[in-house]
């Protein structure tokens, strides 16, 4: 956003000030937007280049007469004088003011500053520090000014004198009535200072030396300018009567010793008519200012001269006015903000993976959200953003991916251009982007049935053993996680597991897979003893891989044989197939699992509870 804003610095304390009112204007320092024109203008003094573009920013400088007060330039004005009116100052004629007049603020002359100004009713003053330069002008020839500046004549140094003229009105009575009045007009640091001397009389005039009399008076006015520490002297009316040294008057400035004076052509104690003319006199010393730029506040040159930024990225540009006079530190400044149409943070799109190894396109759209993801600000959405294949493509925007939603890739890497655009049409960045297509698979897992024990075998092609779990008697559910599996672990409670083998490629693509395994209970009980003390009640082939289950009574009889649609845990407790309970003595079992068959006696007995 556009800032201005007028700093003054006095001493330690910082006071701020505004450039307002009549005469705001004494200083001021700009950016000019015409000079801005080869540049995108986004808003007020903000504007928009191509990445790492240089730019060119001038500044315009009102700086008149910000120069030191040992020397004065003098030139003449249009006549366009402050009212006359104001605080009237008590006055004798032809003498100077019991009390110093207070200026509103600190005046340079001739190298010196001043606040107190010796007022005389002749039509001058001299700058005092209350107690020098108070005498009233002297000349050989009584009151009268009949030297020309300079002269160390008493009265004459430090002042300003604007007209000069002895102010005596004599042999006419009544004698008119002349007023001197002052007033302040603007706002710091721009102010004026305005003495009036209105219709002051001529000195010791009779009808007889000046046929304008009673009307032969003289009105002027003295302006101090704030800061600048110019100096205009306005003439309303002047008369040069009468004809000899009497009519002499002086327009000019003298310094504090009466060595050096500046006064327009032909107004240097002579006798001349002044009607409506202005002078200025104005400081031509050394320069009282210099030029700062910052860039993101940080100061980068001194020089007056445009200044040349390259904007790799979002820059604050100032230019300071700074300005000395009176011990007295001024700073005026303008600001304007840069910005590279695309300000893009740094964003790695070359290890895009896809572990799918059923996902045979991509949207590339998603190119476009990530980069605006990975951004600290900026406004993003007068980016764009068009995809092709090859970085010459892309820099010529030729054969552009026209289906970005449905991008076809194939395993391993898959290249991918990104144009980024904005409101320019010549700004652009090629950002490359690798879509790596690397499934990882683990080889399908063989279900494993073993007697007694299972040691996990070793793996290969980067596989590992990832999980192990005890499942419940019919493998449906988790009851235990082993601790972390390894090659060569042994297995050996009866059961069944799930065994997980998980396998990572360089890129994090991974896959897990699991198989069944089965630890079988190989040993077969001798007897049971079903009495319902809860103990040895069934015959209990729960993890004996039991596909077949029959029982023989010692006479080969066949008196008990398991349904072979349900799978055989623990269903015998001495019942026939009829499901009365057999008697106590020895019986023969025939038990097939899936790897094997097994006969052999089995005694049932009940014993008494």
């Amino acid at each position: 956003m556009f800032r201005k804003i007028l700093f003054l610095l006095l001493l330690t304390s910082l006071k701020i000030s505004a450039q307002q009112g009549l005469d705001a204007s004494c200083f001021n320092v700009s950016i000019p937007r015409s000079g801005l024109m080869d540049y995108y203008e986004e808003g007020k003094d903000q504007y928009v280049v191509c990445k790492d573009q240089k730019v060119t920013i001038p500044a315009n400088y009102e700086v008149n007469y910000l120069r030191r007060t040992d020397q004065y330039s003098i030139e003449p004005l249009g006549y366009n004088p402050y009212p006359f009116t104001g605080t009237e100052i008590p006055v004798e004629i032809d003498s100077r003011t019991q009390e110093d007049v207070t200026l509103p603020f600190k005046f340079c002359f001739f190298d010196a500053t001043y606040t107190k100004i010796s007022l005389a009713s002749n039509g001058m003053f001299s700058f005092t520090n209350g107690t020098d330069h108070k005498a009233l002008p002297q000349g050989p020839m009584g009151n009268d000014p009949t030297l020309p500046l300079p002269t160390t004549t008493p009265g004459w140094s430090n002042g300003v004198f604007g007209i000069f003229k002895h102010t005596h009105w004599g042999n006419i009575t009544p004698e008119p009535a002349g007023t001197i009045n002052y007033a302040v007009y603007g706002t710091a640091p721009c102010r004026v200072f305005v003495i009036n001397f209105t219709n002051m009389p001529s000195y010791n005039l009779s009808p007889q030396d000046c046929a304008l009399i009673p009307k032969n008076t003289q009105t002027s006015q003295i302006v101090l300018h704030e800061t600048t520490n110019v100096i205009d002297i306005n003439v309303e009316n002047h008369n040069g009567c009468p004809l000899d040294y009497r009519g002499n008057a002086i327009i000019g400035i003298s310094n504090a010793t009466g060595t050096v004076a500046y006064t327009p052509p032909g107004r240097n104690c002579v006798i001349f008519d002044a009607k409506q003319e202005s002078w200025r006199f104005g400081p031509s010393g050394e320069k009282m200012w210099r030029a700062e730029w910052l860039v993101d506040g940080k100061l980068v040159s001194n020089s007056e001269l445009p200044l040349d930024v390259v904007i790799d990225k979002k820059k604050m540009v100032r230019v300071n006015l700074v300005v000395e006079t009176c011990d007295e530190e001024y700073v005026d400044w303008y600001e304007v903000a840069f910005r590279p149409a695309i300000e893009l943070d740094e964003v790695n799109l070359e290890r895009l993976v896809v572990c799918d190894k059923n996902q045979n396109t991509y949207d590339l759209n998603v190119l476009a959200e990530m980069i605006k993801e990975g951004q600290s600000g900026g406004d993003l959405s007068k980016l764009r953003f068009l995809y092709y294949t090859t970085e010459d493509d892309a820099i010529n925007k030729k054969n552009q991916i026209t289906n970005p939603r449905q991008f076809p890739i194939k395993l391993g890497e898959n290249e991918v251009y990104v144009r980024v655009e904005t409101e320019i049409a010549q700004c652009y960045e090629i950002i490359p982007a690798k879509i790596i297509k690397a499934p990882v698979e683990v080889k399908t897992p063989k279900p494993a049935n073993q007697c007694t024990e299972y040691k996990l075998p070793p793996l290969t092609d980067d596989e590992f053993y990832y999980k192990v779990e005890r499942l419940d008697e019919d493998a449906n559910f988790v009851v235990e996680t082993l601790p972390q599996p390894e090659v060569g672990q042994v297995i050996n409670k009866a059961g069944f597991y799930r065994v997980s083998i998980k396998k990572v490629n360089e890129y994090d693509c991974e896959d897990v897979k699991s198989f069944l395994l089965y630890v079988e209970n190989c040993s077969y009980p001798k007897g049971i003893s079903p009495n319902g003390d809860g103990e040895n009640d069934n015959l209990d082939l729960t993890y004996n891989n039991v596909f077949e289950l029959k029982v023989y009574n010692r006479y080969g009889k066949l008196v008990y044989e398991h349904d072979k649609k349900v799978r055989y845990k623990r269903q015998w407790a001495g019942q026939d197939n009829a499901g009365k309970q057999l008697p106590s003595g020895t019986y023969f079992l025939y038990v097939k699992t899936k790897n094997s068959e097994y006969q052999d006696w089995i005694q049932l007995m009940y014993e008494v509870k």
